[in-house]
C-alpha cells in the first residue's frame, strides 16, 4: 500500500534547473538494483538462488510499496516520514497532475522550497552510499572505513536502547552536521540548510526501509519449499513491511539516558576511570576493555588480529590469507634477527612471533580475524586508539557515555550498562577524554594490572 501522495521526480532539463545534479549528466538511468542475496549464496544469510518467481514477487513487492526507480517514490503507509515522505521529491503527482511542491516548514515556519531529498542524496551522499544505500557507490572502494550499508536498517553511532539498532533523527542529524570524525564522512552544515538536512535525513530512512524489507522479503520467501509466489501472501508482505516502519517510529521512545549527572572531571575520577579500563576496578563487575584497546589504549588489544597484518589487507590489498603468508616469513625474520629466547615473544609485543608451525599460526590468525576483526556487515574493523582523542560516533561526555553504556551496533564494541552503574561509566569517560593530554596515565599499565592480580598478602601470626 502507498501514501495518497505519489511522489515523482521528472528528469531532464526542468529536474536539473530546480533540484541540482539531473539524472541527465549520468551514463545511464539510476536504477535500483537486486540484492545479492537474490543470486548469491552468502554465509549466515537467507538467499532466493534458483527461484526466479519468488525473485519476480520480492521485486514487485519493493516496487509497489517504494516506487519501480529513485525517481519514482511511492512510500509506505504509516511510514512516519515528515508530512507522509513528502521530502523525498520536489515533484508530486496528485489526480494525475504533476506539479512543484513546496510546504510549511515545521523548522522554520516558514515557506521553504523542497529540493527533494533523492535530489540532496544524489548530490552529496550517492557517490559513497550508492543509489539504494548499499555503501557501494563509485568512491568507495576507495575509502576506509567502508560507507554505511543503510540495508540492514542497521547504525553504528545511536543513542537508543541497544535492542533496536535504529537511531533517532537527532542522531542522524548529528552524523550529517558534524560527520563522522576519522572516518570519510565529511560535516555538511556549511553545505546543506536545516531543511535541507530533514530532507536528506528522511531520503536515508525511507533507504534504510526499502533495504531492510527486501532483505526481510527474501528471508521469508527463503523458507518457501517450492519456488511458488503464493508463498509470499499480501498479508505477509503488509505485516513484514509494518515491522519495519514500526520500529523506526519507535525509536525516539527509547533514547538511553543517564540516570546519573556526569561525574565531576578530577584526578581522582580520571584514576578511578582507568583502572576500571584496565579492568582492575574493585567495586564491581570487571569490564574487557584492554581486550580489543590494549594496556596502552593503541588498539592493539588481543581479540583483534595485530594491526601490521590488518594494514596488509585493508591498505595492502591483499586477501587475508596472503596477509598471512607475507606477516608470517616478517615474523620469522624478526625473531631471528632479534634472538628471542624459545617461549617468549608475541604478536601484539613487537617482538615478532616464534616462528611456530605456519599451519597453527594461519589457524589461529583465520579465527581472529573471522570472529573478531569483521563487524556484521563483512568489512575489517579497529579498535579506537584513545590515545588519539578522535571519537567518530562524537567526543561530547554524553557521546562517549552512549558509547560505554550501549556500545557501537555492528560492531564489537559491546553495551557495558548491565556491568558499570552509571557513575563508574562517567570515570570511563573522564579517563578517556583525559588520555590524549596525559599519556602517562597508562606509562604503566602493564605493572598495574600484574599487581591487582598478584594474590592479597597474608599476616602470619
Amino acid at each position: 500500500m502507498t501514501s495518497r501522495f505519489r511522489l515523482v521526480l521528472i528528469v531532464g532539463l526542468l529536474s536539473l534547473t530546480l533540484a541540482g545534479c539531473g539524472d541527465a549528466f549520468n551514463a545511464g538511468p539510476i536504477e535500483y538494483r537486486d540484492s545479492e542475496l537474490f543470486t548469491t549464496k552468502v554465509k549466515g544469510s537467507a538467499d532466493l538462488v534458483g527461484k526466479p518467481n519468488l525473485q519476480a514477487t520480492v521485486r514487485k513487492a519493493l516496487a509497489d510499496l517504494f516506487g519501480p526507480t529513485p525517481q519514482n517514490i511511492k512510500v509506505p503507509e504509516g511510514s512516519g516520514l515528515i508530512e507522509g515522505g513528502r521530502l523525498l521529491a520536489n515533484r508530486e503527482e496528485v489526480d494525475g497532475r504533476i506539479k512543484p511542491l513546496s510546504y510549511q516548514s515545521a523548522l522554520k515556519g516558514s515557506n521553504v522550497p523542497v529540493a527533494g531529498g533523492y535530489a540532496l542524496y544524489r548530490k552529496y551522499c550517492l557517490h559513497c552510499h550508492g543509489v539504494q544505500g548499499a555503501g557501494d557507490g563509485p568512491t568507495a572502494e576507495f575509502l576506509y572505513p567502508i560507507p554505511r550499508d543503510y540495508r540492514r536498517g542497521v547504525f553504528k553511532f545511536t543513542s537508543t536502547a541497544p535492542s533496536n539498532p535504529k537511531p533517532t533523527r537527532a542522531d542522524l542529524r548529528k552524523t550529517l552536521v558534524h560527520g563522522l570524525h576519522g572516518t570519510s564522512m565529511p560535516a555538511f552544515e556549511a553545505l546543506m540548510d536545516p531543511a535541507g538536512i530533514e530532507q536528506v535525513i528522511d531520503y536515508v530512512i525511507f533507504l534504510s526501509m526499502r533495504g531492510e524489507t527486501e532483505r526481510n522479503l527474501i528471508a521469508e520467501a527463503a523458507l518457501a519449499s517450492k519456488d511458488d509466489p503464493a508463498e509470499l501472501s499480501a498479508d505477509t508482505i503488509k505485516e513484514i513491511v509494518a515491522n519495519v516502519v514500526n520500529n523506526w517510529k519507535s525509536v525516539e521512545g527509547i533514547v538511553v539516558n543517564p540516570k546519573a549527572r556526569r561525574v565531576e572531571s578530577s584526578k581522582e575520577s580520571i584514576l578511578r576511570g582507568r583502572n576500571i579500563f584496565l579492568g582492575i576496578n574493585t567495586t564491581g563487575n570487571k569490564v574487557a576493555c584492554t581486550d580489543c584497546h590494549g594496556a596502552q589504549g593503541i588498539g592493539n588489544g588481543t581479540s583483534f588480529v595485530e594491526k601490521k597484518l590488518f594494514d596488509k589487507v585493508v591498505f595492502g590489498r591483499k586477501t587475508i590469507e596472503k596477509a598471512i603468508e607475507v606477516r608470517y616469513h616478517e615474523l620469522e625474520d624478526e625473531h631471528a634477527s632479534a634472538s628471542i629466547p624459545a617461549g617468549e615473544g608475541h604478536g601484539h609485543s613487537g617482538l615478532g612471533m616464534l616462528p611456530e608451525k605456519f599451519d597453527d599460526y594461519k589457524s589461529r590468525e583465520l579465527t581472529n580475524w573471522e570472529k573478531g576483526s569483521m563487524d556484521d556487515w563483512g568489512n575489517p574493523l579497529r579498535p579506537a586508539n584513545l590515545n588519539l582523542g578522535v571519537y567518530k560516533g562524537g567526543r561530547r561526555p554524553i557521546d562517549l557515555y552512549w558509547r560505554i553504556a550501549k556500545g557501537i551496533n555492528g560492531a564489537k564494541m559491546p553495551a557495558h550498562a548491565n556491568l558499570l552503574p552509571d557513575d563508574q561509566i562517567w570515570d570511563v569517560v573522564n579517563f578517556i577524554l583525559a588520555l590524549p593530554y596525559e599519556p602517562d596515565l597508562l606509562k604503566d599499565a602493564d605493572a598495574l594490572k600484574k599487581n591487582a592480580a598478584k594474590p592479597a598478602s597474608v599476616t602470619q601470626r
